[in-house]
């Protein structure tokens, strides 16, 4: 079976994925077309690299197109096997969310203090990641003082 995931990574897209491969026979394989240009969901990104690792032996993936965010993240996190076609590239950084600000100059609610205390721990969890993937101490230090990393077609082809 194949199935194309292009966008945003969402619930939606998540659905997706989980249907298709529910549709499977004993005997099938998933091929995933994935292109993600805008980024997405850091938790639906957490859960579709969950889902296809833990069928990893029935999935293939070709990557296409921009990964940007959270494409990134599936293209570095998942185990699958995976292909890349001409012209992919990728960009990487910390995931971020946006939150209100009162004229106290701090957050608004308690929610968004909270938020912004989870995602200082989520930093350590993302470097802890990146240092088992293929990418430079450079690039990764790029990422630690906050800034888009941007990865040819050549790089991706490096990092499989």
């Amino acid at each position: 079976m194949i199935v194309t995931l292009s966008g945003d990574v969402t619930n939606e897209m998540f659905s997706e994925l989980v249907k298709a491969f529910n549709g499977l026979t004993k005997d099938d394989r998933c091929n995933i077309y994935f292109t993600c240009p805008n980024g997405g969901d850091a938790d639906v990104t957490v859960a579709i690299v969950d889902f296809i690792n833990k069928n990893k032996d029935y999935i293939g993936m070709t990557f296409y197109g921009e990964l940007f965010s959270s494409g990134m993240n599936i293209f570095l996190a998942t185990q699958c096997e995976k292909k890349i076609l001409p012209f992919t590239r990728g960009m990487y950084h910390f995931a971020w969310q946006e939150m209100g600000i009162s004229e106290t100059g701090k957050p608004s609610s308690e929610y968004d203090t909270f938020s912004m205390k989870e995602m200082k721990k989520s930093k350590d969890i993302s470097i802890a990641f990146l240092k088992t993937t293929k990418l430079s101490e450079k690039e990764i230090n790029n990422v630690k003082k906050g800034k888009d990393v941007y990865f040819s077609h050549e790089r991706m082809l490096e990092l499989i």
